[in-house]
């Protein structure tokens, strides 16, 4: 047929005008295309299994941290990273384990250490431990070497090297004060330049002066003695019954003489320690 013969012709005619190179061409870009395609695939699974593990892995270290973790170990909690240690610094998790039993260890010593450390109550003004006197035996002591015919009112007792009555003989109330303490023959040059040295090699020194806290008319007498071994006894009276009110009498209800005699009683050595 004439139109089936030209169409033929046509055809072929089409067919030769076609680039065999460029069709080529084309065919390669498809192949590179689903190869790319392909690796995309493959690349996303595995992102995806390393997400999938990693989270597992974190809900393990949280588990271990939360259940298995002892106090002071430094573990990283949910992170499964390095610890970070007290002391700020970042350890391994064996490092941080150490660090935490090197602290133990250290606070050990400490302890032991604190446990030999001198008691800074027992150190005399010299700086040198010195035994510990006995207090409780200050105020029964005290009460016992005041004289006869005093009536003993108002008492303190501070549980330490001081205690203080309020004593009456009549006439008139008077403070008295006592004051002991060890280890203070560093201050002896200071206190005793102008004393008298007893017998037994006491030193004693005396004075009689106005009052300091502001009573009209107040006196303050002290025997003031210090022992060879550095035992100081103070004792000091006052002709009121408070430093801060008027007198209320001419002079102490203690003298001089008595004052010195409770200072230098040998009652006061028992405080020590045998």
């Amino acid at each position: 047929m004439p139109f089936e013969d030209e169409l033929s012709k046509e055809l072929r005619r089409t067919g030769e005008t076609f680039d065999l190179a460029a069709r080529a061409m084309v065919v390669d870009g498809a192949l590179e295309q689903g190869r790319r395609s392909l690796r995309r695939r493959r690349s996303a699974a595995v992102v995806g299994s390393v997400l999938a593990l990693a989270l597992v892995g974190g809900g393990g270290a949280f588990g271990a941290g939360l259940l298995g973790s002892g106090p002071g170990e430094g573990t990283g909690v949910a992170s499964g990273g390095p610890a970070v240690d007290t002391d700020g610094a970042t350890r391994g998790p064996g490092e941080a384990t150490s660090a935490a039993k090197d602290r133990e260890r250290t606070g050990q010593d400490t302890q032991r250490s604190g446990e030999r450390s001198p008691d800074p109550s027992r150190r005399g003004a010299n700086g040198s431990e010195e035994p510990p006197l006995d207090y409780t035996l200050l105020m029964p002591t005290f009460l016992k070497l005041l004289p006869e015919g005093l009536t003993v009112g108002q008492k303190v007792d501070s549980g330490g090297e001081f205690a203080s009555v309020v004593v009456d003989d009549g006439q008139g109330s008077t403070l008295v004060q006592i004051n002991v303490q060890p280890g203070m023959q560093s201050v002896a040059d200071d206190l005793y330049g102008d004393a008298t040295t007893l017998p037994d090699g006491t030193l004693l020194a005396t004075s009689q002066q106005p009052g300091e806290k502001g009573g009209a008319g107040v006196v303050w007498w002290t025997a003031d003695t210090m022992r060879t071994d550095g035992l100081r006894v103070v004792v000091s009276a006052f002709n009121s019954g408070e430093q801060s009110t008027p007198a209320t009498r001419p002079e102490p209800a203690l003298t001089m003489e008595q004052l010195t005699a409770v200072a230098t009683s040998p009652e006061w050595l028992k405080l020590q320690p045998e």
